[in-house]
């Protein structure tokens, strides 16, 4: 067979060109690519990608922080059902979130010492409803940052209520919760991570509108005498209260010792918190009632069949603990439980 004839050496040039051409400008916009950042936001958007089994929304996670750029990571291997974490991408270390999800009494307990209440005297820890019909409450903890804690009720049989804690600390130490706006996104993004596990394990998460506020931060706003509206409502002297919630399951309230310091600290907790506190705080709590070790106690039966317990305590306020008064303190906490009960719609306390 004669051969064909030889391309001409110059078509040969004239093909390799374009060829070059091409690859050298893939070359080029390769390495605008990486090194104008989009390999970086890549691999960010990669990582937060399915955290928490797909449960954490991550939208407003880097406006929560205050960061450019924010990375997730699952945990390896998690104490519960998940446990994630979103970090300042930047400076990791210098903003963060973190997620836990999990069930029954060890994912209460988890809640419980995320929210302070191993250190149930402690003054500067109190809760606020998170509102919008959802039983959860935020702990705004100032430069130690903010916890929510969200509770999902599970319809299959036998099944355990889900637990769904957030805890965010923003870059710099700055304390979010100065800033109704801010404290709003984080509302949302502990609202959306709940919403999420409940579509993850076959929850229930209430419907409802999108969170635009939430409660004004009242950790260090005294009462005056006879003014308490809220958790502290019908209490005497100078309070520190939190907005009333029917969804809230955990509610806090101080009393002041004069214009000072809180000397008592009266707490409700219902399902699934209300059983698991007694071993969490190390509260020597036993029978419907009762008083010992500087605790007073009340309960109270709730819709399906469910118990609510309240306590007071004495508060330590960073230099001593207040002294006891067992006489005030439980005629305070006759009022506050059945106030409390009955805004949750349960019976009327057993009383000390």
């Amino acid at each position: 067979m004669t051969p064909g004839p030889a391309e001409p050496r110059g078509a040969r040039r004239r093909w390799r060109l374009p060829v070059a051409a091409a690859v050298g400008l893939a070359l080029a916009a390769g390495a605008v690519f990486y090194l104008g950042g989009g390999y970086d936001r890549w691999q960010d958007g990669r990582s937060l990608a399915g955290l928490c089994h797909g449960s954490v929304d991550t939208a407003e996670v880097a406006d929560l922080l205050g960061v450019d750029r924010v990375r997730g990571k699952d945990a390896a291997a998690p104490e519960g059902l998940a446990a994630c974490s979103v970090d300042n991408a930047d400076s990791p270390g210098n903003g963060s979130l973190d997620v836990r999800v999990d069930r029954g009494e060890r994912g209460v307990g988890t809640a419980l010492h995320a929210l302070d209440r191993d250190r149930p005297s402690l003054a500067t820890s109190m809760v606020m409803p998170l509102g919008h019909g959802r039983r959860g409450v935020l702990d705004l903890q100032g430069r130690a940052g903010a916890t929510a804690v969200v509770a999902l009720a599970c319809p299959a049989p036998g099944a355990e209520e889900l637990l769904v804690t957030v805890h965010t600390l923003p870059a710099g130490g700055r304390n979010l919760l100065d800033d109704p706006a801010r404290r709003a996104r984080f509302a949302r993004v502990a609202a959306r991570a709940a919403d999420g596990a409940a579509r993850v394990w076959g929850c229930t998460a209430p419907a409802g509108p999108e969170i635009t506020e939430v409660p004004a931060d009242t950790r260090y706003v005294k009462v005056p005498d006879g003014a308490a509206r809220g958790t502290c409502a019908g209490l005497p002297g100078v309070t520190n209260e939190s907005p009333a919630d029917p969804g809230a399951p955990v509610e806090d309230c101080f009393l002041y010792a004069g214009q000072d310091a809180p000397r008592f600290r009266l707490g409700a907790y219902y399902p699934p918190f209300a059983a698991v506190l007694p071993s969490v705080a190390d509260y020597p709590v036993t029978g419907p009632a009762g008083g010992r070790d500087g605790l007073a106690w009340a309960t109270a039966g709730c819709p399906g069949g469910a118990t609510a317990l309240f306590t007071v305590d004495t508060v330590f306020d960073g230099n001593r603990a207040a002294a006891p008064d067992p006489a005030l303190e439980k005629e305070a906490l006759r009022t506050f439980a059945a106030r409390s009960a009955q805004r949750h719609g349960c019976s009327p306390p057993h009383l000390p």
